[in-house]
């Protein structure tokens, strides 16, 4: 008999490892066919406006990029890799591709408050945006429309001309949720065991405090299966030879020079793979931060589809966690708990690079 009932125990264990490994298996082929989506939904975006979106920030801003630093200020290359990591965003895809803004936000849909018998109260589809204008984020940066800091409030797009969008097909309401932002911080609320930011969808009791308009404009995100928010990464633009120059083009890009290496997305050491295969390993331009953050002799692995890239997307994996300073930690690099740990938190880090 305890033969028999360790048979059954082994046999059973078996089994749900198996469903495990199968469930997992599910989960990264429909992030990775979410990802793909999103890819093919930049491609379109870009073929009808001539550019790639903007990144914003979590509150809906456009995200500033890092300046590189003056050559007399330490380590200038090293500092600029380093805070060139956080240049992503997770709100430029549904901000994009969905378009949910209103009228004042993103051109299209109803404005804030509008009562059944208003002009603009049956305006449907629910999703779509307006042109996002030459700076790429509804004139958010143009001084002559507002304030040009490229603030969501700032926006002041055209209520006329044809719509365009969506661009991503909303599968269920799990593909997509809403970011709740710390009242005093202003930054949105994370989820203290993955590190990954939180997300909250209908019938979240936190989402229940918020009034119905509140809770529209609070901003959305695309998700993986495992509800962590996809991120979009595009190449820093080109660094001002003369720091001193105005911020010029789509959502303020500096003027091109040649003082600096030009920017690819090996630049972000999460995007480039844990593991290569045969002849697929190339030398980027900056070393990761394998060795600590004072150390300017990190990994430079890198793929020619990183180095060639115009965007990628990124998911943390079934794990949803990151090591954003490394490619690889298999030896318990910096950002683990302890010096010799080995959290190989990347390995199974999911890219989808567009063309």
């Amino acid at each position: 008999m305890l033969v028999t009932i360790s048979i059954i125990v082994v046999l059973v264990s078996t089994l749900a490892l198996a469903l495990t490994s199968a469930r997992t298996a599910a989960q990264v082929a429909e992030t990775q066919s979410r990802l793909t989506a999103l890819k093919n939904a930049t491609i379109r975006f870009k073929d009808d406006v001539g550019y790639l979106p903007a990144v914003l920030s979590p509150q809906r801003n456009l995200s500033f990029f890092p300046v590189f630093p003056s050559p007399t200020s330490g380590s200038p290359q090293q500092m600029y890799r380093y805070q060139a990591q956080d240049w992503y965003s997770i709100t430029s895809p549904a901000e994009f591709f969905i378009g949910y803004g209103n009228r004042i936000e993103d051109g299209y849909g109803r404005n804030v408050g509008s009562q059944s018998g208003d002009a603009d109260y049956e305006e449907m589809p629910r999703f779509g945006i307006r042109h996002p204008s030459m700076d790429g984020v509804w004139r958010a940066t143009d001084i002559w429309a507002s304030t040009g800091q490229g603030l969501l409030t700032d926006r002041a797009p055209a209520a006329r001309g044809d719509l365009i969008g969506p661009y991503l097909e909303v599968e269920n309401d799990q593909m997509y949720g809403r970011l709740i932002l710390d009242s005093t911080t202003g930054e949105p609320l994370v989820d203290p065991v993955t590190g990954q930011v939180k997300v909250f969808y209908p019938g979240d009791p936190e989402l229940e405090t918020f009034t119905m308009t509140e809770r529209q404009s609070l901003p959305m995100v695309i998700v993986d299966t495992w509800g962590s928010p996809i991120r979009y990464y595009r190449p820093l633009y080109p660094v001002a030879s003369d720091p001193s120059l105005p911020l010029t083009g789509i959502s303020r890009v500096y003027p091109q020079s040649n003082n600096y290496n030009r920017p690819t997305l090996s630049d972000f050491f999460v995007l480039r793979p844990f593991e290569f295969q045969p002849d697929k390993v190339i030398d980027g331009s900056h070393p990761d931060y394998m060795n600590g953050l004072n150390d300017v002799g990190g990994d430079r692995s890198t793929t020619i589809e990183l180095q060639a890239g115009q965007f990628a997307y990124f998911s943390a994996g079934p794990d949803q966690k990151t090591n954003d300073l490394i490619r690889a930690d298999m030896f318990g690099l910096p950002g683990n708990s302890a010096s010799d740990a080995t959290q190989e938190v990347n390995e199974d880090n999911i890219v989808e690079i567009g063309p």
